[in-house]
């Protein structure tokens, strides 16, 4: 049956059997979905809904003002359900690379934002598909350590269900002595799983960059870092499939923002928050 939406965030099992219906006292919602997209949808069960940006930021901008003003119970009860995210389990021994640091970055989300977000992610197998759909958001660091067809195979229906992922390079040479061919090889693999997605570098003026932060690629290349000119260049790549943003390639190396550089820190948990963001809340691509 029909449902109205009185809140951003929230997570119900099998949203996607649900039509939403407009409020009058809230902004646009996504219209209903076509019993194509019902039926595939059905077998995911975590999955981002879109809204309007604009109700999403206002509503988040508000409710960090309240959290800066308010005493911790009251905090408490604006929080909404409790939100997740996972990170990418592969052969790559730098799959979790810097998750200790994983509580830092939940912690800055839970002072900026009211959302109730896990302090640390699970880890999901891209050989279960229904791992990956108990996730709306998965953090990855290289797929070309995803060799087996089937794993890829899966991770293109989760995408295709509504995840989004965030492929995020090492920025540092010892780990990708090439970029360049880092960000040629994981665009071939989304292509592979994807044949007509449309992959694009994303301008500063994109909405995933200034969803809730007002970002710029000044933000994540401080004077900390050394000679970055092999990457300076670089951005967030958008891979865009029938009209949505199904993932992100990240060529800022997000992740290293700590403990190596720690100028850099501020600036990426704005840049992850921003993603997270946007991945859950955008509507077609245009």
């Amino acid at each position: 049956m029909p449902v109205r939406v009185h809140s951003v965030w929230i997570h119900e099992p099998n949203w996607l059997d649900y039509e939403l219906l407009p409020d009058a006292n809230e902004g646009v919602v996504s219209p209903p979905m076509s019993p194509e997209r019902k039926s595939s949808s059905r077998k995911c069960g975590a999955s981002p809904r879109p809204f309007s940006i604009g109700l999403v930021f206002a509503f988040l901008f508000g409710a960090a003002i309240f959290l800066l003003a308010s005493p911790p119970n009251a905090v408490d009860q604006l929080r909404g359900e409790r939100v997740d995210w996972a990170r990418l389990v592969t052969p790559n021994k730098d799959w979790d690379i810097h998750a200790d640091r994983d509580p830092e970055l939940a912690r800055f989300i839970r002072e900026n934002t009211s959302l109730d977000i896990r302090r640390s992610p699970d880890s999901v197998d891209p050989a279960h598909l229904d791992e990956l759909c108990r996730h709306p958001f998965i953090y990855a660091k290289d797929l070309r350590w995803v060799g087996d067809a089937a794993q890829l195979a899966n991770i293109g229906e989760y995408l295709q269900r509504g995840g989004f992922m965030c492929v995020d390079a090492c920025a540092t040479e010892a780990v990708n002595p090439d970029m360049g061919i880092y960000l040629r090889d994981n665009i071939a693999i989304f292509k592979r799983m994807f044949p007509e997605a449309e992959i694009r570098k994303l301008p500063e003026t994109h909405g995933i960059y200034t969803c809730f932060f007002k970002l710029a690629r000044a933000d994540v290349y401080t004077p900390d870092m050394g000679d970055q000119s092999r990457c300076a260049n670089y951005g967030l790549y958008g891979v865009i499939v029938d009209g949505r943003m199904v993932a992100v390639i990240s060529m800022y190396g997000l992740e290293c923002g700590w403990p190596q550089t720690p100028k850099r820190a501020p600036g990426c948990m704005k840049f992850i928050l921003n993603i997270y963001i946007y991945a859950m809340t955008a509507g077609p691509e245009r």
